[in-house]
């Protein structure tokens, strides 16, 4: 005669411990899911001030930063194919807007090149080479990954040629013009 479930007893106990388990971690995982999101970038932008002055051929612009979620700048990457520097944040800024000088970014930030070595000075080469501009919060560089809030690619010619915020996204590519007063778009 065949065993049933009724007489291994297995409907007395329930589900084996592993399924217990599983069904456990299981039910944890929606809410750290949930968590995780929530401390992610969700994208943002990042705008070159363009002043329209010929002195803006010489120097790095004035960058403001937007990011939405709640997880805020850790490094900003300005790369060029002969070179490149890594602002790296030395504390976390609050909010959800920011602004930096790229030729004297202050205190908040250690500066280094693309390599890890030490730099003092952020300065373009020439005014016609193109640079590209990444923005990566505190969440993508704990998960490895880049530029998760905003790029943008630019040349200081560009800077001294117009009139307001070169405005790119994460979604990368060349910046837009807009007016100042366009700047930040919403989240």
């Amino acid at each position: 005669m065949p065993r049933t479930a009724r007489d291994t007893g297995w409907h007395n106990r329930g589900m084996s411990v592993l399924d217990r388990a599983t069904l456990r971690h299981l039910a944890f995982l929606a809410p750290a899911c949930l968590l995780l999101t929530s401390c992610a970038a969700e994208g943002g932008a990042v705008g070159a001030v363009a002043t329209g002055h010929f002195s803006a051929r010489h120097q790095f612009p004035v960058v403001m930063v937007s990011w939405c979620g709640d997880s805020p700048p850790a490094r900003i990457d300005l790369t060029s194919e002969e070179h490149g520097w890594r602002l790296n944040a030395v504390r976390e800024f609050p909010g959800n807007e920011l602004e930096v000088d790229l030729s004297a970014p202050g205190e908040d930030w250690s500066i280094t090149d693309t390599d890890g070595a030490p730099a003092y000075r952020v300065v373009p080469a020439a005014e016609d080479i193109e640079y590209t501009l990444g923005v990566t919060s505190v969440a993508a560089l704990e998960s490895d990954s880049e530029h998760d809030i905003a790029s943008l690619r630019f040349d200081t010619e560009l800077m001294a040629e117009d009139d307001g915020v070169y405005m790119g996204t994460d979604a990368g590519g060349d910046g837009t013009l807009v007016g100042a007063d366009d700047f930040p778009p919403e989240c």
